[in-house]
């Protein structure tokens, strides 16, 4: 859980870079300077999409192997729910 914690952290932060990339786009984009700036704040944006995109992967991940290992609880929890009272006593 601490893993899918910090993923989704990470996340965040990434959907943090994008929101002010994005704003200064917007801010911009009426006071166009040189077709330099336009292609750094593509490229800005670019990568932080780039970024988030492999965020979203590592958090499908981590968020797979975690409901993997509940599965892997619940069964256990079960048998030994359903185990005989008699397998309790010493």
């Amino acid at each position: 859980m601490k893993q899918i914690k910090h993923l989704l952290d990470e996340m965040h932060q990434y959907v943090q870079a994008f929101n002010r990339n994005n704003q200064v786009l917007k801010d911009n984009w009426q006071d166009k300077k040189s077709e330099h700036f336009s292609d750094t704040c593509i490229t800005i944006v670019n990568n932080t999409c780039q970024e988030y995109m492999q965020t979203v992967e590592q958090v499908q991940v981590g968020i797979n192997s975690s409901l993997e290992q509940l599965k892997s609880m619940e069964q256990e929890l079960n048998k030994e729910l359903t185990a005989p009272t008699w397998a309790f006593k010493g």
